[in-house]
């Protein structure tokens, strides 16, 4: 157990000190509130009411109070899909990982300390960011906003739906890229999605709501979004691809040769 926790903080050390990880958190938690404080301005403009019949530059109504902000979450959804494809490819390359297998014999521990030490950060960075996004959009609201530290109840549900789409989102494109040793793979897979791409094929096939952007935008899905707020389903189908991909990721790195490239 010694020797896992050990491996974990080594896990979390390589993470912490990698350019990618402070180019995320400047992405994340300085410029998406930064966002989030412009977008709320402008609503001011407008007003909180405004509908496309009003203002024809607006695709759909704007949602009731609770919900303000959560249409800046999915903008930090791509740095994050980038962040995790990146780590679960990066590990092959410069012969890391047979750097850290002559720490850790064991590959299963290898693997479950590089999972768990992304979950750990990735948690933190998302909680941080939209917790940050939500209260300064209230923020720039003024006395028109919630409270920017109590919010509301439906509020922070959304919130705690939000961080856990980033965290699967993140620990699924960190399996792809383990998988398949490229970190091309999970972004050629998962960024199309979350332009669109995703909602469309959900709204067009029965299949393409099982995909898994699609089926994260059910966690933080507000009443004037195009599709329901389901979050007992998203869940579910977007867990079943984070499992099924750290799976078939962890038979593939414990049965083939570690490699490495230079």
């Amino acid at each position: 157990m010694k020797t896992f926790c050990r491996t974990i903080r080594f896990e979390l050390i390589k993470i912490r000190s990698s350019r990618g990880w402070w180019v995320i958190c400047a992405l994340v938690i300085v410029f998406q509130p930064l966002m989030a404080l412009l977008v709320a301005k402008s609503y001011l403009e407008i007003g909180l009411d405004a509908t496309p019949e009003t203002h024809p530059e607006l695709a759909q109504a704007l949602p009731p109070l609770d919900y303000f902000g959560f249409e800046i979450v999915p903008f930090g959804l791509l740095p994050m899909i980038v962040f995790g494809g990146i780590i679960g490819a990066s590990e092959y390359k410069h012969h890391q990982l047979r750097t850290t297998l002559l720490c850790q014999s064991s590959r299963i521990k290898v693997f479950c300390a590089k999972v768990f030490s992304l979950l750990i950060c990735s948690t933190f960075i998302s909680f941080i960011a939209i917790l940050a996004t939500i209260s300064i959009t209230h923020s720039g609201l003024g006395k028109l906003g919630l409270h920017p530290f109590y919010l509301s109840t439906i509020a922070w549900q959304f919130i705690g739906y939000s961080v856990l789409d980033w965290i699967l989102l993140t620990i699924l494109s960190f399996g792809i890229g383990m998988l398949f040793r490229n970190a091309i793979v999970p972004l050629a897979f998962l960024l199309p999605q979350l332009y669109n791409l995703g909602n469309f094929l959900a709204q067009k096939y029965e299949w393409g709501k099982y995909l898994p952007v699609a089926a994260g935008n059910l966690f933080f899905a507000t009443p004037t979004d195009p599709f329901e707020h389901d979050p007992l389903r998203g869940g579910t189908v977007l867990l079943m691809w984070v499992i099924v991909t750290l799976i078939i990721s962890l038979y593939s790195f414990v049965r083939s040769d570690v490699g490495g490239k230079n």
